[in-house]
C-alpha cells in the first residue's frame, strides 16, 4: 500500500512537470490534457484522476509557487535560532528574481488574476482560499518575529503579516498589469526590504542587504 501511495504521488509530480513545461512553453490556452498526458508519459484518466482538468494543473502548479514560504513558515516554528523578517526577505528577493527573469511564468500569473477576478464562483472560491494559505504564512512568520522581539512597537504580528501581505499583492498586481514602470528586482526587492526594515526592531534582524548597504 505505501509502495501504491508512492507511486501516485510520483506519477501525480511527473503530471504536474510536464504540465508546467508545456504551459510556460507553448502557453495554457494552446496545450491539451492529450498533449500533457503524452509529455508524462501516462494516460489522460491519470490526468483527470489526479487534476480532473487543465485548470486543476495550473491550480496546482500556483499552489507549488508557495512552497517556499509555508517552508519557511515551519522552519521558524521549529528553529528559535532563524531570524524571521531577514528570512523572509532573503526569500522575497529570490523569489522576485526569478519572477523577473520569467516571461512565460508572468503570463501565468496573469491568467490567475483573471480567474481571481471572472472565474466561475468554484473558481474564485479556490483563489481566496489560496490567498488565505499566503496570510497564514505571513501570519507564521510575522509571529516568529514577535517571540524573538525583533518586531518593532508598535507594529503587532497581524497587522505586520496584513502590511506584507497588501505590499506583494500590490507589487505583484502592478508588475503584471504594466500600468506604470515598474521592476520586481531592483525596484520591487528594495521596497520590500525597506519595508522589513520598519519593521525591524532597531539593531535586530535586519535583511542581509540593507545590512551590507
Amino acid at each position: 500500500m505505501r509502495r501504491t501511495k508512492e507511486q501516485a504521488a510520483e506519477t501525480r509530480q511527473t503530471i504536474l512537470q510536464a504540465a508546467e513545461a508545456l504551459f510556460l512553453q507553448r502557453g495554457y490556452e494552446t496545450c491539451s490534457l492529450d498533449e500533457i498526458a503524452a509529455a508524462a508519459g501516462v494516460s489522460r484518466g491519470a490526468v483527470h484522476f489526479h487534476f480532473h482538468n487543465k485548470l486543476g494543473l495550473l491550480f496546482a502548479i500556483r499552489d507549488e509557487m508557495i512552497l517556499p514560504m509555508q517552508q519557511l513558515a515551519r522552519s521558524l516554528t521549529a528553529d528559535a535560532a532563524l531570524a524571521p523578517l531577514e528570512a523572509f526577505g532573503d526569500l522575497a528577493a529570490a523569489t522576485f528574481a526569478e519572477l523577473q527573469g520569467d516571461a512565460a511564468k508572468k503570463r501565468l500569473l496573469a491568467l490567475l488574476k483573471v480567474i481571481d477576478v471572472n472565474g466561475s464562483p468554484d473558481d474564485v472560491g479556490n483563489m481566496r482560499y489560496f490567498r488565505q494559505q499566503i496570510r497564514s504564512s505571513l501570519m507564521d512568520i510575522c509571529e516568529a518575529a514577535q517571540r524573538s522581539d525583533t518586531l518593532a512597537r508598535p507594529w503587532t504580528a497581524r497587522s505586520a503579516a496584513l502590511a506584507l501581505y497588501a505590499m506583494l499583492d500590490g507589487l505583484i498586481t502592478e508588475w503584471l498589469m504594466e500600468e506604470v514602470e515598474l521592476a520586481l528586482v531592483p525596484e520591487g526587492a528594495e521596497v520590500v526590504r525597506a519595508f522589513l526594515t520598519s519593521l525591524t526592531m532597531p539593531g535586530r534582524d535586519m535583511p542581509v542587504a540593507e545590512r551590507a548597504a
